[in-house]
């Protein structure tokens, strides 16, 4: 079984990788960091917040739309 870091290196293996959200009961600063630093596009803590759901989706929407992979 996997977590995050191996979905996101499967993700970045696609042709037109897509955006990956983190989700996690624990998100600390240090994951904060470290999903962003290899390439997350988000963090969300867990319970989910239906706000922040919605707004990190449509960033992540708005994201795709204004760069596309190329």
């Amino acid at each position: 079984m996997g977590d995050w870091r191996d979905v996101l290196a499967l993700a970045q293996g696609f042709p037109e990788p897509p955006l990956v959200i983190v989700m996690s009961r624990q998100a600390d600063d240090y994951l904060w960091a470290e999903a962003l630093n290899l390439g997350a596009y988000d963090v969300l803590t867990k319970p989910l917040n239906d706000t922040e759901v919605f707004r990190g989706l449509t960033l992540a929407w708005a994201h795709q739309q204004k760069y596309p992979a190329a």
